[in-house]
């Protein structure tokens, strides 16, 4: 039965690979797919299956498929629509434009250097990134904020994409998901766990700012020829924007972000009782700017009527998001329930090899399953739970041993299309995840190697 599940997924994620190069449905692809394989491992009898699928087998399933939409709505799904209605309520009032003249200043002397972009951006935004649960939610704001900044000093739309997407590799912070369950299995407290990982991120970062150094220049004069907007139309249009909103506008689309990092529990000086959530911050952002649209215009009802766009932009963020990472996740569970995953961590268990090869062993596992699964919180939950066995076994430092696994597994979202965070950032541009992956393919793996050989000589 075992081999018979492994057979049809690997033959499944072919059918899905080749269907996906070919421009179809993506959604309907995955969801499809993740169904099937479903059913596949309900008929096979995998283990657990027919328990959580009991009465009519093809009516538990549009249960099951049902259940996806409800649960993502209730987490991360609101929180890329309350993103998309509120960046959809920036555009109405053209803050987002005031925000564009305003960074446009001292960005601009990078205006002829693209590539030193990375250099200042990719610290600060993995700093930031600490604050937030969700790199997908992260991804957005930045999308929403330094898109289109970047755009106007003519740096190419792949590379500002792939410059956000590596403000979110590094997997950190008390209050990322998989920081939590590393702490839990390791019995260690989880600001004691995200200290450790501190230690280790500055020199990773750096790594990551050299590799996107040369890699962004080396694309610069590749796509320069195709940049759609030059800087003297930026120029020109920067000057009409600065006519359309004041420039006290520019704080706004930001807004959002500084409350999230501000009021966040992680901060001694906060804690629970004054802790803001992204979804509340985003919600105090949308009232405020109202607020505020009101007193710069004098008129509550044009006010009122502006604000309306917030969910027209919740409904497109939906639409072209939401449905794209339940379809994701149920093509991941469908993976999971056949078993894949559960194999390749027996295979990482039955073999007998020394400190080093294990940890590349199960880097390697851990960052294929979430390639094919799309999923770093489901590759991280299977392989995670078994390190502290696997280092006792092996005389390694689970520590050292957790820390690479988790790091790795993050790294590796930004290898797979059907990853959260690369379905977020990229289809909010109308840029195909494909698309994104095949550019910044070569570097990322670059930086994931160099990654592991940091992590397996460095002390910790």
């Amino acid at each position: 039965m075992q081999l018979a599940s492994i057979l049809i997924a690997v033959n499944v994620i072919g059918l899905t690979v080749w269907l996906l190069l070919k421009n179809r449905n993506a959604a309907l692809i995955l969801i499809v797919f993740g169904v099937l394989m479903t059913l596949a491992a309900w008929l096979l009898d995998a283990p657990g299956v027919r328990a959580d699928f009991g009465g009519f087998i093809f009516f538990a399933l549009q249960e099951w498929v049902a259940s996806a939409f409800s649960s993502r709505l209730a987490g991360s799904g609101l929180m890329v629509m309350l993103l998309f209605g509120y960046l959809e309520y920036m555009k109405t009032l053209h803050a987002d434009k005031a925000l564009v003249y305003v960074l446009l200043q001292p960005l601009s002397v990078l205006r002829n250097a693209p590539n030193l972009v990375c250099i200042v951006l990719i610290p600060i935004g993995t700093l930031l990134s600490y604050a937030f649960p969700s790199a997908a939610a992260f991804g957005l704001l930045l999308v929403a904020t330094l898109y289109p900044v970047l755009r106007s000093i003519g740096v190419h739309k792949l590379s500002i994409l792939s410059i956000i997407v590596a403000c979110t590799l590094l997997d950190i912070g008390v209050n990322s998901p998989n920081t939590i369950r590393a702490a839990s299995l390791l019995g260690m407290n989880v600001a004691l766990y995200s200290r450790y990982q501190l230690q280790v991120i500055l020199p990773i970062l750096l790594i990551i700012v050299v590799i996107y150094y040369f890699f962004i220049r080396r694309d610069a004069r590749k796509l320069r020829a195709e940049s759609a907007v030059a800087p003297k139309a930026a120029d020109e249009e920067v000057f009409q924007w600065h006519r359309e909103a004041p420039l006290y506008y520019a704080i706004l689309p930001v807004l959002p972000l500084l409350l999230s990092v501000i009021f966040t529990a992680s901060l001694p000086l906060v804690g629970e009782r004054y802790n803001l959530t992204l979804n509340g911050a985003l919600i105090l952002s949308f009232i405020l700017s109202g607020v505020l649209d009101w007193i710069h215009g004098h008129s509550f009802r044009k006010s009122v009527a502006s604000m309306s766009v917030f969910w027209r932009g919740m409904g497109n963020g939906f639409t072209s998001i939401v449905v794209m990472i339940v379809a994701a996740d149920i093509f991941a569970q469908g993976l999971l329930k056949m078993g894949v995953i559960d194999s390749l961590v027996s295979m990482a268990q039955s073999v007998r090899i020394g400190r080093t090869g294990i940890t590349v062993m199960l880097s390697a596992l851990t960052m294929f399953s979430t390639l094919i699964t799309g999923s770093s919180t489901a590759s991280f939950a299977a392989y995670g739970q078994i390190v502290p066995d696997v280092a006792f076994q092996f005389g390694a430092d689970p520590l050292q041993l957790m820390l690479t696994v988790q790091l790795l597994t993050g790294i590796a979202r930004a290898l797979t299309p059907i990853s959260i965070v690369m379905i977020a950032v990229a289809e909010a541009v109308d840029v195909p995840p494909f698309k994104l992956v095949r550019f910044h393919f070569v570097p990322i793996c670059i930086i994931a190697v160099l990654t592991l050989i940091f992590l397996l000589i460095i002390p910790i």
